[in-house]
């Protein structure tokens, strides 16, 4: 039976020699090596682009709310609280009940509040710890409504749910994937025993929150760097101030990336748990975005901050004048300052800002 071969009509083809194969592995790597990096820089950068995005949308939502509410910004407590003493029960017991912040309603029809309500009074029972801008001490020390910029009574000027994509950076190392996916199903809000809640990834300024005295410049005896906001003279300490006095709109911080982002650095091993993102002010390294009352969206570091500071120090006098306000019964490290990931950054820009809304976070314009 004759032989039948079959032949490409190339001929017939020879495998790699080793030494061709190490050539064309070492090509293989050195591509992967250049473009590896590149994607992930691209990927970041897109990531990083999108956050901005979304903080400029929702610098336009405050403009909006402000439009509504004769120039004021959003806050969760009475602005006479301080004539109770911050006291939420006294306050009830005198004038009614203070609407809780509504984080929204879930896929089984159940909404959920935070509030001091208690009795016939809608709320959560907390005392309130979440509905001023920012608890100083206490067991809910470092907590307040600056961190629940994506409750229903704002989020109806954007997405009108609290999982919004518009609130989350989409590289927020805080973020889950059930929190994403339910973000991805239009989800107003849920939570569970693992996922629990996810705050937004934008902080509101604390400091412009409270009335200017509460966090004041030490100029003068009027305004000392630090009061109790239960204290100030009419029960003024938890009146928001409008927009109107900021006085250098373009150098004061409404929003803020919360965490540490760029640079990643992972989760911070001194907060327990080992969960937790380091946060803005943890890093000499640190860039996030941050909007302005002015409307304007930025990077904003902490080395500008920090540089800031010092070039606001009055010299060859022992005036107390500060970008931030140290003062505070946070400590002299101010906003978990003592958390830090390196020992090159001191900054609580942004949160303790002197002056509240009239002071200034930066001293370059953008």
């Amino acid at each position: 039976m004759k032989n039948t071969r079959l032949h490409s009509r190339f001929g017939s083809r020879r495998g790699f020699t080793l030494t061709e194969a190490a050539a064309v592995a070492a090509v293989v790597a050195v591509a992967t090596s250049i473009t590896v990096p590149v994607f992930r820089r691209v990927g970041c950068s897109a990531m990083r682009q999108q956050s901005q995005a979304q903080l400029m949308t929702i610098a336009a939502a405050h403009a909006a709310y402000a439009a509504d509410f004769d120039g004021r910004q959003f806050t969760a407590c009475p602005d006479d609280l301080g004539l109770f003493g911050g006291d939420f029960a006294a306050y009830q017991a005198a004038n009614g009940c203070v609407p809780p912040m509504t984080l929204g309603t879930s896929a089984s029809g159940q909404t959920t509040v935070l509030g001091h309500g208690t009795g016939s009074c809608e709320g959560s029972a907390d005392g309130g710890a979440f509905q001023i801008p920012l608890n100083f001490s206490g067991p809910s020390r470092g907590q307040g409504s600056f961190r629940w910029t994506n409750v229903r009574q704002f989020n109806t000027y954007v997405g009108g749910r609290f999982y919004d994509q518009a609130f989350y950076a989409p590289d927020d190392p805080a973020m889950t994937r059930k929190v994403q996916r339910w973000i991805n199903q239009g989800r107003d809000f849920e939570q569970d025993a693992q996922s629990g809640i996810v705050n937004s990834t934008y902080d509101y300024s604390p400091a412009a929150m409270f009335d200017p005295r509460v966090l004041g410049d030490g100029t003068n005896p009027a305004w000392p760097q630090w009061q109790n906001p239960n204290t100030v003279a009419n029960g003024e300490g938890y009146r928001s101030p409008s927009n109107a006095q900021c006085l250098h709109p373009s150098l004061k911080t409404r929003l803020l990336e919360r965490h540490c982002m760029e640079p990643f650095l992972g989760s911070n091993p001194s907060v327990a748990g080992g969960q937790t993102p380091y946060q803005w002010n943890h890093s000499f390294r640190a860039r996030g975005y941050a909007a302005f009352f002015d409307g304007s969206v930025r990077l904003f570091t902490t080395a500008e901050a920090m540089d800031s500071e010092a070039r606001a120090r009055v010299p060859g006098t022992n005036s107390p004048a500060r970008l931030w306000v140290k003062g505070t019964p946070l400590g002299p490290q101010g906003f978990g300052g003592e958390l830090s990931e390196d020992f090159l950054v001191s900054t609580s820009a942004h949160y303790l800002t002197a002056s509240g809304i009239r002071g200034r976070d930066t001293l370059s314009p953008p």
